[in-house]
């Protein structure tokens, strides 16, 4: 009896935790109170998408000496000789590879768009502050290129052990706060160790809980794709949990039953 009800506990508490776990319950009850949800997906792109600095400078120097050489009211306010300098010498030196590099990086929205060539992987972070309010979160994240936040760019900032953060400042109390965040070569590179690697914190040295999602194959990752499937597993999980509650409410009778019959058989 006593290896049944043991059996019936063991048998009840992983249905219990199994139902917990896909209800999403599970996960809220293990969480601290500040936590974040990591949901990862590839990133794939064309081979050979990117931009040449290279490639574009030749472009805008060819284009505009064609243009220059070509344009009559140019050739009548210059000269001849000003002209043919400024096709040879003034354009290609104002339209470099260098200039065009620079110019990437100062313009934000096409350092944003060009950026694109680098990314790997994209993330939706959702990070959940349940309790008292507090300063500086932030989450690191190997290879982060680019990072969003309810339409804002973020300052992806680097540690002084080498991972790329992304800071999601302040949070209020009871607070959640989504973000998006593209990453590099470095978060595939990564590989099985990026979990390890994906850390959350705030000011004063707290850290928190990181669930990752996605990040690669899993033996029931089915389960994601098929929703039968999991109706199918969360029913024989509660026959199981039934099944054990049955076996728990009889040999708790029995023994009920057999105190009873023991205090008559001592009052007889």
């Amino acid at each position: 009896m006593r290896l049944a009800v043991i059996g019936a506990v063991v048998c009840g508490a992983l249905s219990l935790g199994g139902l917990l776990a896909m209800t999403g319950q599970l996960r809220a009850m293990l969480s601290p109170s500040l936590s974040a949800e990591v949901h990862l997906s590839e990133y794939p792109l064309p081979t050979g998408f990117g931009l040449d600095p290279q490639v574009v400078s030749d472009f805008l120097s060819n284009e505009l000496i064609k243009r220059a050489g070509e344009d009559i009211a140019l050739r009548l306010a210059l000269g001849d000789k000003s002209q043919e300098r400024l096709t040879t010498i003034v354009i290609p030196r104002l339209i470099s590879p260098t200039v065009v590099r620079d110019m990437v990086k100062e313009i934000q929205p096409l350092a944003n768009v060009l950026s694109v060539g680098n990314f790997r992987m994209a993330a939706r972070v959702v990070i959940s502050n349940r309790g008292p309010a507090r300063q500086g979160v932030a989450l690191t994240l190997p290879g982060a290129v680019l990072a969003e936040a309810a339409g804002d760019t973020l300052k992806i900032e680097t540690t002084s052990t080498g991972l790329t953060a992304v800071p999601a400042g302040d949070m209020a109390a009871g607070e959640t706060r989504v973000l998006t965040v593209w990453l590099g070569q470095a978060a595939l590179d990564a590989g099985k160790g990026l979990g390890k690697q994906v850390l959350l914190g705030a000011a004063g040295g707290e850290t928190g809980q990181v669930w990752i999602y996605g990040s690669g194959s899993w033996p029931g990752a089915d389960l994601e794709a098929m929703p039968a499937a999991r109706w199918m597993v969360g029913g024989a999980l509660l026959l199981v949990l039934a099944v054990a509650a049955m076996v728990l409410v009889m040999a708790a009778l029995s023994v009920l039953v057999g105190r009873r019959r023991q205090n008559w058989v001592n009052r007889a």
